[in-house]
């Protein structure tokens, strides 16, 4: 039996998926954990920016497996959603930048930037 390139495509796909799978399942775990114990310190600044943060987090790793998942079977719109995944990316951390109590206005006009930068991308790939 001789393993081809499709084969080894096919195993690291399944390899990427269930590592991405597994940090999804993680990540929301941990958020109900924190969600919970902020709620028994009643501390709802960080129950407010922990679930936002964690969301997104939850949201980038969701994107990620739907491009990983569309590349390997073949649909042509992966291009995009691996952008989506990056806009994603960008955003939560301008968010988490956003709640940083030293923000820099050059962080957040780089991070916007970025996020202009992929946002055209995604315009360009759609054409």
């Amino acid at each position: 039996m001789r393993i081809t390139d499709k084969d080894i495509i096919k195993f690291v796909g399944y390899f990427i998926r269930t590592i991405l799978l597994l940090g999804i399942l993680f990540q929301i775990i941990i958020t109900i954990y924190q969600i919970i114990g902020y709620i028994l310190q009643l501390d709802f600044i960080d129950l407010i920016t922990d679930t936002i943060v964690s969301s997104l987090l939850i949201l980038v790793l969701l994107e990620l497996y739907i491009a990983v998942n569309n590349f390997l079977y073949g649909k042509e719109r992966s291009i995009a959603n691996v952008i989506d995944a990056g806009i994603s990316f960008v955003v939560r951390e301008l968010i988490l930048e956003l709640f940083s109590t030293h923000t820099a206005s050059s962080n957040l006009l780089l991070l916007a930037g970025i996020v202009g930068i992929l946002a055209f991308s995604r315009f360009i790939a759609n054409r």
